[in-house]
């Protein structure tokens, strides 16, 4: 079999930040695979909703301990503030939440949108107070998607928004705000990066050699101690973010720096038997069979005959579902796609595990905070996916 893979893998397992093509209607939104649904056991703990105009519901896979935890808001108020304030008045969402907009239409189309898990975009959610109003405000790269939900360029087209919680402290959340406000004061110093699979401390800058080193430069750009920009792609930004959640910025030390978790170092850097403990950009898929108490065999099947296969081929078909840029870089990475099959139907072997990781670069992916919940991993839970459908 073969075991080299070309460095365009890593684009594929990043390239998403921002919004999709303009979708078809689609009468029940969340009617997907079970693999793109959360695992049961990686669901957060939550009350009821406080709000009348938030109702909650549950959708399950056919087979499987997975499936969704729906917020069910009302049509019309999405991409307009009143969806989010009538999410903090639910309760439901909380500071240091990640929002990540989720693409239903991309399930049964290609296996570069089935390794996303539909995944587009990342971003963070404060509840914030402004006069007699409480609700959700975003904080994201680009930053001028940061708002209350309402951004046209991007929660314009959005139909659901997959809900994830960290795991914070009170200290941690205040701590996230004053950041966030900061960051807000001054947008200016901010700027997106278009290139996902060149992470910051791969882009040849002598102060910034390891990821670590892109939380320390968003710390300081944001306290004015540094020259702006701070130029990432959205879930960059975000992990970089929660990387200060034990730092005040009115008293800011480096020592304070904490990654959330490590980013990934392969496409299968954990999970898969042997190798180190953590979870690789194309594993979560594999993580959510795994959670959901999917058979070996079951799992494998699924993998190879639906995760990692495109389903759709005619660019008609696609051109409703899936933005023109994706489409592209999963083209590009077919071949890419057709190895990974391959390791999961040939018994996922640990060599060709060892030589996917050496093709890629440490990197974080807007579906890496999903995988690491499917995994159980570092703290983080789901909460619940949002759609727009009373």
């Amino acid at each position: 079999m073969k075991t080299t893979i070309t460095a365009t893998v890593l684009a594929l397992a990043i390239s998403a930040c921002g919004s999709s093509a303009q979708q078809p209607a689609k009468t029940d939104i969340l009617d997907v695979s079970a693999f793109l649904m959360p695992p049961r056991q990686s669901w957060a703990k939550i009350p009821g909703s406080r709000d009348p105009n938030v109702t909650i519901s549950e959708r399950t896979a056919s087979s499987g301990d997975m499936g969704f935890r729906v917020l069910h808001l009302r049509a019309a108020v999405k991409a307009k503030k009143q969806a989010a304030i009538d999410l903090a008045q639910s309760g439901l969402v909380e500071t240091g939440d990640i929002l990540l907009s989720f693409r239903p239409l991309w399930d049964r189309t290609l296996a570069y949108a089935h390794m996303q898990l539909g995944i587009s975009h990342s971003a963070m959610a404060f509840i914030v107070s402004q006069g007699n109003d409480r609700f959700v405000m975003t904080l994201e790269s680009p930053i001028s998607y940061s708002s209350p939900l309402n951004a046209p360029e991007h929660y314009a087209d959005l139909d659901s928004i997959h809900i994830l919680r960290p795991a914070l402290t009170d200290g941690q959340k205040t701590n996230l705000e004053k950041w966030a406000r900061l960051v807000l004061s001054h947008p200016g110093r901010f700027s997106f990066f278009s290139d996902y699979g060149l992470p910051m401390y791969k882009r040849g800058r002598p102060d910034i050699t390891s990821p670590r080193d892109e939380i320390l430069h968003l710390a300081k750009v944001a306290t004015g101690t540094a020259s702006p920009p701070f130029e990432s792609y959205c879930s960059e930004f975000v992990w970089s973010l929660l990387g200060l959640r034990d730092c005040d910025p009115q008293s800011f030390d480096a020592a304070c720096i904490s990654p959330a978790f490590n980013t990934g170092g392969g496409m299968m850097s954990g999970i898969v038997a042997g190798l180190k403990n953590d979870a690789g950009l194309a594993q979560g898929p594999e993580a959510a069979l795994i959670g959901g108490k999917i058979t070996a065999s079951d799992k494998t099947r699924t993998l190879t005959q639906s995760v990692f296969v495109d389903i759709m081929s005619d660019p008609s078909e696609l051109e409703g579902r899936m933005s023109a840029g994706h489409r592209k870089v999963a083209e590009d990475n077919r071949e890419n796609m057709t190895i990974l099959n391959g390791f999961y139907a040939g018994g996922e072997a640990e060599p060709v595990a060892q030589a996917i990781n050496r093709t890629v670069f440490e990197n974080v992916s807007p579906t890496s905070f999903l995988t690491r919940s499917n995994a159980g991993m570092d703290g983080f839970h789901y909460v619940g996916t949002v759609v727009f459908d009373r």
